[in-house]
């Protein structure tokens, strides 16, 4: 049985949206969205990152935005409105539509539901709901009822993650950040309008969040969270003088470096045990654990997930069940798939259930074989192995 006509449709879906959207823009605002980073970035492990504002005021002592270039003064609406924000997206090699296409994640270098830039989050959801992409926010802020209903008329999927990594410890860690309590009454709103919040337990500070591993599962599905993203922490020496400065205990998580020189560059701190034993808690709490954010918004979505984190020994056996939703595909369905991105034919293709291998004597570039590679393993949801 060969690939529903809906996804071998994508590459085509793309060229007629990005004209479609070229109609309703003019000359300076076509400029702008395509000279623009979202027209050109490549995606992250999670997705698309999509940045609806610059600038975050929490000022928490482990954020690494500041090692990134932006502060923390104040969050501050990104420059595109929702359509240069969508004609972006399909100016980007790397971006597909459709629910099968391209997760986007919100919320990287600023909190996209602080009070400033609200209304530019909200506006650019509702942009994209013709895309039809799955999309995903990470969140400190409080979300009125109001807002969550909102959110809930999108005519996409929205998996809503809710960080949250110490009850005891945030008003050192996270002065300037909405309470705990705040957040936990976030996830209430969510979980009332029918959404499916998860708790983003991410990043795990040694000698900190997981002493507070129970409690802080216990009270996230009271408040109404399905799941749990797991996820580590990355530290600089600013990030590390910061820490030391609120006052925690630094050495549990110097004993886990990975370098011993800190330097501007961020690096991780080892966790793999503490995430096992986060995975087992959450469990026992009734919550879904993810390894990975790019899990929960396939969970959420209903579809593979696009990192193929079930084939790299990352997968938690959620109920999403990847596997057993990747498409039944025929050498003829990846031929087609591959003449309407390159304009020719492949000239051997073997096909597995995890994997896709083809042979081409064209010459590309290296930027152009990892596009059609990533764009290929987004459609069919296999490792894809290209020789020429």
């Amino acid at each position: 049985m060969g690939l529903t006509l809906k996804i071998k449709e994508i590459v085509f879906k793309k060229i007629m949206l990005r004209e479609h959207i070229k109609e309703k823009l003019d000359v300076q605002s076509i400029r702008k969205a395509k000279a623009d980073p979202h027209a050109k970035r490549r995606p992250r492990p999670c997705g698309l990152t999509i940045h609806s504002a610059i600038g975050c005021p929490n000022k928490c002592s482990y954020c690494y935005i500041q090692d990134m270039g932006f502060d923390f003064t104040e969050a501050k609406p990104y420059g595109l409105n929702g359509r240069e924000l969508v004609y972006s997206l399909l100016s980007n090699p790397y971006f597909l539509p459709s629910r099968w296409g391209t997760f986007l994640a919100f919320g990287s270098i600023s909190d996209p539901f602080n009070r400033n830039v609200i209304s530019k989050t909200l506006e650019y959801f509702k942009a994209i709901e013709h895309l039809g992409n799955p999309c995903q926010f990470s969140t400190k802020a409080y979300i009125s009822s109001e807002n969550a209903k909102k959110i809930s008329k999108m005519k996409i999927p929205i998996n809503p993650l809710i960080t949250i990594v110490t009850l005891k410890k945030a008003a050192q860690i996270e002065a300037k950040a909405p309470t705990v309590w705040k957040r936990l009454e976030t996830i209430k709103n969510l979980s009332k309008n029918k959404l499916k919040p998860m708790l983003f337990l991410r990043p795990i500070i040694p000698g900190i969040t997981d002493n507070e591993f129970d409690e802080i599962f216990k009270e996230a599905k009271r408040a109404g969270a399905v799941g749990v993203v797991i996820g580590g922490l990355r530290v600089t020496k600013r990030i590390i003088e910061r820490l030391k400065k609120s006052g925690i205990n630094i050495k549990p998580i110097l004993q886990r470096l990975k370098k011993k020189q800190l330097t501007e560059k961020q690096v991780y701190i080892k966790i793999s045990d503490l995430k096992v034993e986060a995975i087992e808690i959450a469990k026992k709490h009734g919550l879904i654990p993810f390894n990975s954010a790019c899990c929960a918004n396939a969970y959420n979505a209903n579809v593979p997930c696009i990192n193929l984190c079930w084939l790299k020994g990352q997968c938690t056996n959620c109920p999403n069940n990847c596997p057993s939703k990747i498409p039944q595909i025929e050498k003829e369905d990846v031929q087609e798939i591959f003449r309407s991105i390159m304009k020719t034919k492949a000239d051997e293709i073997i096909v597995s259930e995890s994997k896709i291998q083809i042979k081409m004597k064209i010459n590309i570039k290296k930027k152009e074989l990892e596009i059609l590679k990533y764009n290929l393993q987004t459609i069919l949801r296999r490792k894809i192995e290209i020789q020429k």
